[in-house]
């Protein structure tokens, strides 16, 4: 993180919503020639650009087989950066991951504070860590929870899939803060799905089984525990709502678990 401090990243930020309400204005007559717009929607994407590339990459998992980290981007100063953006303007580009790395999932737990930075929607899943019975039974699939601190006072849990076998994407999930997924099909050609599978808060029996899996919080090694270790999994029983929450506009709403059902993304 010392190579992009909070002042600096919220420069970026306040630049870019600055050029992006000059290229939206809310009054027709102060829209802007079209040239001078195209200069500026340029100069909007170069700023998310180095907003992205200048974000830290920090350890947020390990593989459970190897132990080879996690490494991916994170911004922990605030909800109001477009990484925590449902619908996010900016690609941002990730370490290469473990070999056995299938799917990011996530909590975020607000420890009671309103969320008044956030300006676009945010997805960040409940309050406190779950797991999603479907994709652990999946061949060799085996879950790993670890906790970042924000500098806000919130709480992520990263929830963080791995397999050592083959598994087509369309058998896995959206990823954390994301709507839907999209995939390279066999043919080569593009797809994609929304999972509505049912969530589990009961974590017991998985770290009993050594389905799930867990780091320690603070543990800079990112030692991945098991239900053997003699240690109690940090992450069972966390006080929270276990509801999906979606952030926009300063303000945050609980809606309905997902329940199984299959959902058709062509149908409205």
């Amino acid at each position: 993180m010392a190579d992009f401090t909070k002042d600096e990243r919220d420069a970026l930020l306040r630049r870019a919503w600055e050029m992006d309400a000059r290229l939206y204005p809310e009054d027709e007559g102060e829209e802007l020639e079209e040239r001078e717009a195209a200069r500026l929607e340029e100069a909007y994407y170069l700023t998310l650009g180095e907003y992205a590339d200048r974000l830290p990459r920090i350890v947020m998992s390990a593989c459970p087989f190897s132990g080879n980290p996690l490494l991916h981007s994170f911004d922990p100063w605030g909800l109001d950066g477009p990484w925590w953006h449902q619908d996010r303007e900016v690609e941002i580009q990730e370490p290469a991951s473990p070999a056995s790395f299938k799917v990011l999932l996530g909590a975020l737990d607000l420890r009671g504070r309103e969320p008044g930075e956030v300006r676009d929607t945010v997805n960040p899943g409940p309050d406190v860590p779950f797991v999603v019975p479907r994709l652990l039974e999946l061949p060799g699939m085996v879950a790993v929870v670890s906790r970042l601190e924000l500098a806000t006072g919130d709480l992520a849990y990263p929830i963080v899939y791995y397999s050592e076998e083959e598994i087509s994407p369309r058998f896995l999930h959206q990823f954390w803060l994301e709507q839907d997924l999209w995939f390279k099909q066999e043919d080569g050609s593009s797809s994609w799905l929304i999972a509505n599978d049912i969530w589990d808060f009961d974590l017991v029996p998985w770290v009993e089984s050594g389905k799930l899996r867990w780091i320690e919080p603070g543990d800079e090694d990112s030692v991945v525990l098991t239900g053997t270790s003699g240690k109690t999994c940090p992450y069972v029983g966390l006080e929270g709502d276990r509801l999906p929450q979606i952030l926009a506009f300063g303000e945050r709403e609980l809606i309905e678990l997902p329940d199984g059902t299959p959902i058709n993304p062509y149908e409205e």
